[in-house]
């Protein structure tokens, strides 16, 4: 795969042919079913990368990838790229690729006017708009790549709310923001979508939660992610890109080629797929243990608990870590069945050791990880704003966390 990665980054940057058009439409496309407004394709993938950050140049080299990926496209299939980072001579792109002849075609799908907010609603929102008005699908999936922080705010005086995203709208490679897309405003874009949401596909830290994943159980079939920090090398796109289209891959496919990548990396990637139709189960079944071993005046210890960011944000312990710890044998037999259809497929790289940056320290993946956090409240007293917060999310009242007295 090492091979197949260089040989098509080198076509990408010697021998791609480029031809544009705009919004609507240009006769200098060829007459391929990919480019044709109103054909209808087996599927379509829409990578939006959000890059106006910090991490701006490694999302560019994951661009790079992603066009050096979709030389392995058929003619029943749709690529779509959205790309913002901090060059600053480059406004915001709506990108289409597809190959022919033994050339890359880039098609300009749609071009903003100013230099928008990748990280607002109201951008993905458009960009959503523009691929479903022309471009119909069978089968839908959506990779988004970025800073992000799962259902946790951001501080007072940043972002709002919590969200995936960062665009710091000066076009530079500071993490300072205003907007971002928050979780319940992607479920709103998601379920008004005409098709659901096949795979959706965090490339982004810390996204895979029982609270995100619980709130998008009916805006996407699969959620792909990492409840840690994952590197900023990210997704290796020149390799997951091609299982999204490969007819017969499945998200334990994608989730492979991701881990990997990072094997022989003395840091891990951490990851798992969450089959969205059993969170409606799982929430139930945590909901009858909830009351009885975390009630509000529990005093409870969780330092044996796995945390993917230790000692900083009690939001990001690992849901099967804690269950394992608390519960009775046969509470844990019964609420583990529930979560392994729920979280059917779980995978770490060989060094089992993931960086937290925003703990400063690297983190022992033990055997109990079940690749998804959850947040554990502690105390009244402790962390109020993650308690406030909380209460916000649908996974609150749906696992009894109301009930329990908080």
């Amino acid at each position: 795969m090492a091979s197949f990665r260089k040989i098509f980054l080198f076509f990408c940057f010697v021998a791609t042919f480029i031809t544009g058009c705009d919004e609507t439409g240009g006769d200098s496309l060829p007459n391929l079913k990919p480019f044709v407004k109103g054909d209808t394709v087996s599927r379509t993938v829409l990578v939006y990368i959000m890059a106006e950050n910090s991490i701006s140049n490694y999302l560019k080299t994951d661009f790079e990838e992603i066009k050096s990926a979709a030389y392995t496209l058929s003619d029943d299939a749709r690529l779509f790229v959205y790309f913002d980072n901090s060059d600053t001579t480059k406004l915001p792109v709506l990108y289409q690729y597809h190959p022919y002849d033994n050339t890359l075609i880039e098609n300009v799908v749609y071009s903003f006017e100013e230099d928008v907010c990748s990280s607002d609603t109201a951008t993905l929102g458009k960009v959503l708009d523009v691929i479903f008005a022309d471009y119909p699908t069978k089968a839908f999936d959506l990779v988004m790549g970025s800073h992000a922080d799962g259902w946790i705010n951001y501080p007072s005086g940043s972002a709002l709310n919590r969200s995936i995203g960062i665009d710091n709208e000066k076009n530079s490679f500071s993490n300072e923001i205003t907007t971002t897309i928050e979780v319940e405003e992607l479920v709103v874009l998601l379920e008004r979508l005409p098709v659901k949401v096949d795979r959706l596909m965090f490339d982004a830290c810390l996204m895979q939660g029982v609270e995100v994943a619980y709130a998008l159980r009916n805006a996407a079939d699969w959620i792909i992610g990492s409840p840690a920090e994952i590197p900023a090398d990210g997704a290796p796109y020149d390799k997951v890109i091609p299982e999204f289209f490969n007819p017969v891959s499945t998200v334990e496919d994608i989730m492979y080629e991701y881990k990997s990548y990072y094997d022989s990396r003395n840091y891990a990637a951490v990851l798992s797929a969450v089959n969205t139709s059993y969170m409606q189960e799982l929430a139930a079944t945590t909901r009858g243990l909830v009351a009885k071993y975390f009630a509000v005046d529990a005093r409870n210890n969780y330092s044996a608990a796995l945390a993917y960011v230790p000692g900083r944000a009690p939001a990001y312990y690992d849901v099967n870590s804690v269950m394992k710890k608390f519960l009775s044998d046969s509470e844990y037999s019964q609420w583990k069945r529930a979560f392994d259809k729920a979280v059917p497929y779980i995978m770490v790289s060989n060094s089992r050791k993931v960086w937290s940056n925003i703990a400063n320290r690297l983190v022992n993946v033990t055997a109990d990880c079940g690749a998804v956090s959850a947040y554990f409240p502690q105390g009244r007293t402790m962390n109020t704003a993650y308690n406030t917060d909380f209460r916000l999310t649908q996974w609150y009242k749906a696992a009894g966390w109301d009930i329990a007295g908080w």
